[in-house]
């Protein structure tokens, strides 16, 4: 009895599933199967691609770089985030073409602003901080980023910052408050590669392990700078002390200056020593690590974009935005476009990789 009871309860499920199903497609254009369809078509799940790209690997951290050339590209990338060129607050006159043409493509902004200088010339520290953070008020309320950057590679006083690290912070501190009372995230600007692999390497021989140290040098600087470095005295070199000593003091001071994040900037393809720098860095600050600008230097290596990428994804930066210009001369970066606009092999491999893995 309890078995026949039990086949008729089942039945009148099915009967009533089988009625729900045929009314919903009768209200449809076209019934039976194609009414069935319709319903599927509009209750999709959010896997589906017409929903924000979470895929496989959460959320995509990456970003691009394209300095105002080919803005459109960065979409056909699959990028969720593009770093404009800087704003200066000193020539900010309330528009950001660029910004502008970023937005209109609904990516995020990654914004760099620097106080004045630009074209060759250092960035000097704000001489009124309060005017300053007036001016930066104004900026952020119109593009609103999702990451405020202060400054760009600061200890980079030949190209991109005059100042001391003390000055450094206090212009940190005060960008970080004006971000912060808008909700937007705010970091450093972007410690340069070479100063990241020193101060790599000096964490192990502080920890009595020079042997590991000279290896993380010959891994991670090019021939031409290994070979500087040595002619300079390596390790023993007053000029590399100065470095180290100043990147110290740098990274020491992020955290209590208000910064979200430490954010260094990487053009090394061995992806070991991305992960011992990311380590150093978030041990030494007490801040979790985002690049700005990573990217590849004298080559375009497919293998290296998606060995970097991967690398990036286990090591779960929330944040990694990929440098795409051609550079002559110093550095000699590499851009993932052509000059026309069309991707190179290795701007294939960089958006086939969110693409498989977002």
């Amino acid at each position: 009895m309890k078995g026949f009871l039990l086949l008729v309860l089942i039945s009148a499920l099915l009967l009533t599933g089988f009625l729900f199903v045929r009314s919903r497609s009768s209200s449809m254009n076209g019934g039976g199967l194609t009414g069935i369809l319709e319903i599927l078509r509009r209750t999709k799940t959010p896997t589906d691609s017409a929903l924000p790209r979470a895929g496989k690997g959460g959320a995509s951290p990456f970003g691009v770089m394209l300095a105002g050339k080919s803005v459109d590209v960065a979409s056909q990338l699959g990028v969720s985030y593009y770093r404009p060129s800087s704003i200066f607050i000193d020539k900010w006159n309330g528009n950001c073409t660029e910004c502008d043409l970023v937005v209109a493509q609904d990516l995020k902004l990654i914004l760099t602003v620097r106080n004045n200088g630009g074209a060759g010339q250092p960035t000097s520290p704000p001489a009124d901080l309060e005017a300053y953070k007036r001016t930066l008020k104004s900026v952020l309320d119109k593009y609103k980023p999702e990451i405020l950057a202060v400054e760009n590679e600061e200890n980079s006083q030949t190209l991109f910052y005059s100042g001391s690290p003390s000055q450094y912070h206090q212009e940190l501190k005060a960008a970080c408050e004006v971000a912060h009372s808008k909700g937007i995230k705010c970091t450093n600007g972007g410690l340069v590669s070479s100063l990241v692999a020193l101060l790599v390497a000096n964490n192990y021989i502080e920890k009595g392990d020079n042997s590991k140290a000279e290896d993380f040098i010959k891994l991670t600087l090019r021939d031409d700078q290994y070979d500087k470095f040595q002619k300079a005295g390596g390790f023993s070199s007053k000029a590399i002390i100065d470095q180290i000593e100043t990147g110290k003091e740098f990274v020491s001071g992020y955290k209590n200056a208000g910064a979200d994040y430490i954010n260094f900037h990487w053009y090394i393809a061995d992806t070991t020593a991305l992960g011992e720098a990311v380590d150093y860095l978030e041990a030494a600050s007490g801040l979790n690590a985002l690049t700005n600008e990573v990217g590849q230097q004298r080559n375009e290596d497919p293998n290296q974009v998606t060995s970097v990428m991967q690398k990036i994804v286990d090591l779960k930066l929330p944040y990694a935005v990929w440098f795409s210009m051609d550079v002559p001369g110093f550095g000699g970066a590499r851009s993932l476009l052509n000059p026309d606009g069309t991707l190179r092999p290795n701007g294939e491999a960089f958006r086939d990789f969110i693409d498989k893995n977002f």
